[in-house]
């Protein structure tokens, strides 16, 4: 495989020579890309400043990430204007130079936090590249042979972090286990895959979601997988519910066995890792939008939070009753994280479906 190794001089230079823009909004109503809360989502403050005159308010952030030992020290990438870094929290934020403007992918060495991977289109060809001095220069480790398809989705062991997953929009998926170097075949799905989910203290585990179809899960690092297919779905008293058009998955990090689902239809749990599912008793109104959008706190697995449409939803007991926040949003919520090691803190991003 031919490498490439790109080396950066000056932070407004994208290696072919071109500028990067960022999205001012200086007049916009809704805030911004980025929202945090520091009170279990009571309240929400968008964080979006790069200095006195520059935001990254109009920004689709398609990827976020925390740094595995400083979780102040955020990542982002966004669909227009490449990789942007905080070290405090989201109060302010500085554009990487990173060779794709557009950025799919992006995960994080949970042993060290200098390494990143991200993936992205460079003129026109899906590509997957590595950094491993906090984004200051990118290595080029993977390639697709033409145009047409994207590297949509990243996965990276917490338990083996040179062990990575990448999905393609062709339901391609491939895994690599000496930091990208090298490449297998793992699976062809009938789909986009759009989710890695891969769980700490389980290093075999490993569930995608094949976008608006179904999840796959595999319990020995790909080798073999569950029947992709589509399944009966069932709840309590509920007979032959099933998720339609399943939009992200999200695991509880103290239980292995557990997915959430997020569909058109409402939010699901798994506690067979996709096998049957069962309905989360959500707030009716909120079924009318996809939910887009979902997350456990690490801390305590009856904590569940969620979006749709232009609100918050947390739940502390399971699912049975729900707290609301409205949300003074312009497109809709892709993804829900809560801090690690402080769960009342909790980030939300903004993009265009």
């Amino acid at each position: 495989m031919l490498s490439k190794l790109f080396f950066v001089v000056g932070s407004a230079v994208l290696l072919s020579g071109c500028s990067l823009t960022l999205p001012v909004d200086i007049g916009s109503s809704a805030g911004g890309s980025i929202w945090k809360s520091f009170d279990s989502g009571e309240t929400f403050l968008p964080k979006v400043t790069v200095d006195d005159k520059r935001r990254i308010s109009s920004a689709d952030v398609l990827s976020f990430v925390f740094h595995p030992q400083d979780p102040q020290t955020i990542y982002i990438g966004t669909k227009e204007t490449g990789i942007f870094k905080t070290a405090d929290g989201g109060e302010h934020w500085e554009q990487l130079v990173f060779p794709p403007i557009k950025t799919y992918g992006l995960v994080i060495d949970q042993g060290n936090g200098d390494r990143l991977y991200a993936s992205g289109g460079y003129e026109g060809i899906a590509k997957l590249y590595r950094s491993d001095d906090a984004g200051k220069n990118w290595k080029e480790v993977y390639t697709e042979p033409g145009k047409g398809t994207v590297i949509t989705t990243l996965g990276s062991s917490p338990d083996y972090p040179d062990t990575l997953y990448a999905g393609t929009s062709a339901g391609v998926v491939i895994k690599s286990t000496n930091g990208g170097e090298t490449w297998k075949n793992i699976l062809a799905a009938q789909g986009p895959v759009t989710k890695v989910l891969l769980h700490k203290g389980a290093p075999n585990f490993v569930t995608l979601l094949v976008f608006n179809k179904n999840v796959a899960f595999s319990a020995d690092g790909g080798e073999t997988w569950s029947d992709p297919a589509p399944q009966t779905f069932s709840a309590a008293g509920t007979a032959n519910v099933q998720p339609l058009n399943i939009s992200t998955i999200a695991s509880d990090a103290n239980r292995s066995n557990v997915v959430y689902a997020g569909a058109a239809n409402g939010l699901f749990r798994s506690e067979d890792n996709g096998k049957t599912w069962q309905v989360v008793d959500i707030i009716e109104s909120s079924k009318k939008f996809p939910v887009r959008a979902v997350a456990i706190n690490p801390a305590d697995s009856r904590e569940i939070i969620y979006a749709a449409g232009n609100a918050f939803y947390r739940s502390v007991d399971g699912g049975v009753k729900w707290a609301t926040t409205q949300l003074e949003i312009d497109r809709a919520v892709g993804s829900i994280d809560y801090e690690p090691n402080h769960p009342e803190v909790i980030y939300f991003t903004l993009r265009k479906f």
